[in-house]
């Protein structure tokens, strides 16, 4: 016997809302989750890793991009489909574009820095003026690098690196050995 109350079965894909025609699937959101995910990892690596290749710098903030325009077309389906606030939606979407120009933007000066590949140079005279940059810029991320240096075999580049490790640890002279300078700063 048939209820009086029955509704018609809608079926699940009349209920998903799409965009052109094409519908977005519920594999939308793991796909944009992904690609969120290594886009960050990818800025993040850029970002913090020395010697990156300038490529992958460069390309990284693209990375992010493409997940925002995905994200963006996912959440204006959504409103169209009237499942979602066309203001939390229109808000997310300014924060991805903003977050995107943000990653646009130059690094800081101590990311931007070339001290880190000029310690190895060849020359000892350029190694010597890099070990003297890094102590007049307060480089505290050169300190394990001025180390290192102070084991060089010109003695322009040991004195340079030692007066400027002397310089970032505010003027205290803690030895010309590099084993003197590897303990915590104090």
């Amino acid at each position: 016997m048939v209820s009086m109350n029955a509704q018609p079965q809608q079926s699940a894909s009349a209920d998903e809302p799409s965009v052109a025609g094409v519908r977005v699937r519920p594999v939308w959101p793991v796909l944009l989750f992904v690609l969120l995910v290594s886009s960050a990892a990818l800025a993040l690596y850029a970002e913090r890793s020395d010697g990156v290749d300038p490529l992958i710098a460069r390309a990284s903030p693209f990375v992010f991009l493409a997940f925002a325009v995905g994200f963006a077309i996912y959440r204006l389906a959504l409103v169209v489909a009237r499942r979602y606030s066309a203001f939390k939606a229109f808000f997310q979407i300014f924060i991805a574009a903003l977050f995107f120009m943000l990653l646009l933007l130059p690094g800081t000066p101590a990311t931007n820095s070339r001290l880190p590949g000029l310690f190895g140079h060849r020359e000892p005279q350029v190694r010597a003026l890099a070990a003297k940059v890094a102590g007049l810029e307060h480089d505290a991320t050169a300190r394990a690098s001025l180390i290192e240096l102070l084991d060089d075999p010109a003695p322009d580049v040991r004195a340079a690196a030692h007066a400027s490790l002397v310089t970032l640890n505010g003027g205290v002279d803690l030895g010309s050995t590099p084993k003197a300078w590897k303990g915590p700063v104090p």
